[in-house]
């Protein structure tokens, strides 16, 4: 998965409650509970301020981290 401006706009794009099972959904795909995230409506309203600040070299950073975690996963 490549976190890039489109991909960034189709999520900015989303509702909140979708934008928010998207969120869980990744979050049990990788081992979290996804009801101790304890999403709240103000929750969603900062990841979506954070995603819409989000920089070129953000989006590469984060690139990077997923990468590095998912390499990681697979050789456990």
């Amino acid at each position: 998965m490549q976190l890039d401006r489109k991909m960034l706009n189709r999520l900015l794009a989303m509702n909140d409650e979708q934008l928010g099972a998207l969120i869980g959904q990744i979050a049990a795909e990788t081992g979290i509970d996804p009801a101790e995230l304890g999403m709240r409506p103000q929750d969603i309203a900062g990841i979506r301020q954070a995603l819409g600040s989000a920089t070129e070299a953000d989006l590469e950073k984060l690139n990077e981290v997923y990468e590095d975690y998912r390499r990681g996963r697979r050789g456990k």
